[in-house]
């Protein structure tokens, strides 16, 4: 089968095309023939070697997958050969995965296969760093960071169908009107104006209640002073590759609190993946979410669409085909 596999750390040329033996499902797991191959920065900073415990080369890329189960593993009963399903894994970039049966979802009706893409990582990071971790309320006011990406679009959703006021930034104008028609009443184009000054302006310089953070560097700094009182600020990510400290003595004199969310330490709490799945389904049922992967790109092109994220081109989800 074809996979792609990170050869070494570098950038997108990095990425190579391979043949690569059909994997077998061992005990407690399914081999999917996927569909679509979710894309998450994640898989960027993996490549480039700045991912924290990630894998050394050569590796598969990717770990996020929709597709339909063409094998079940000794042990599994809650799947049959044929269901259409989504989750993570390991070598996601490829014609065929395996993955713990645990660790897959059935596809919901209402999305085709790059739309389910992106809900094993993106969906499930943007409602528990909200709602699981954050308690965000109605009323409150949040500001998420690249909020035009596939991750960025469902956390603003998600926080609108809270009934919190959002705040979005993004690099160009044809984002923020495409923010404004995801729910975002007060997107920012950080390229024309300090996004800190307009955050300032529109919580009349109280701040935010709620900050959403995967860039890093400067856009770290400002952020954290864009906080009110008792205000907290989640770390997502570091896409500058520019990883900041924090004063302790700053959070202490303004009551804040910084936090870093990462997926899978949440993905043992049965309770509250049933709470994600329960409300992603009302939410599909109502019209009251979209997930947007209008971004294709065919498997072998996987360098091409790094990049294309990487140049601040992408809105919503993108995703590789096989």
């Amino acid at each position: 089968m074809r996979s792609i596999v990170v050869t070494r750390y570098g950038g997108p040329e990095v990425l190579e095309l391979q043949n690569v033996p059909i994997p077998e499902p061992g005990e407690g797991q399914v081999r999917v023939k996927v569909h679509s191959a979710g894309i998450n920065y994640a898989d960027i900073m993996q490549r480039k070697g700045l991912y924290i415990g990630g894998p050394k080369p050569p590796f598969g890329a990717g770990f996020e997958f929709a597709g339909t189960i063409e094998r079940l593993g000794s042990g599994v009963k809650q799947w049959r050969v044929g269901d259409a399903v989504m989750g993570v894994c390991a070598s996601g970039y490829s014609e065929y995965i395996v993955a713990d049966a645990a660790r897959v979802m059935p596809k919901p009706k209402q999305l085709d296969f790059h739309q389910a893409a992106a809900i094993p990582c993106q969906y499930l990071t943007a409602y528990h760093t909200l709602i699981t971790l954050s308690q965000l309320r109605p009323g409150q006011t949040v500001l998420v960071q690249a909020a035009a990406g596939g991750l960025g679009t469902l956390l603003v959703q998600i926080a609108r169908n809270i009934g919190a006021e959002v705040i979005g930034t993004c690099s160009t104008d044809e984002k923020c009107a495409y923010l404004r028609e995801m729910g975002c009443r007060h997107p920012i184009n950080y390229t024309a104006c300090k996004f800190r000054h307009e955050v300032m302006k529109i919580t009349h310089d109280e701040g935010c209640d709620l900050i959403i953070e995967s860039v890093g560097g400067d856009v770290f700094d400002e952020s954290l002073r864009c906080l009110k009182s008792r205000g907290r600020l989640v770390v997502l990510g570091v896409a500058s590759g520019q990883a900041r400290s924090v004063q302790t003595l700053y959070l202490l004199t303004h009551n804040m609190t910084v936090s870093g969310f990462h997926l899978f330490g949440y993905a043992d709490d049965a309770v509250a993946m049933a709470n994600a799945v329960r409300d992603l389904q009302a939410w599909l049922d109502t019209n009251a979410i979209t997930v947007v992967a209008r971004h294709v790109f065919p498997l072998e092109h996987a360098a091409e669409a790094h990049q294309f994220i990487s140049d601040r081109k992408s809105v919503g989800k993108v995703v590789l085909t096989t």
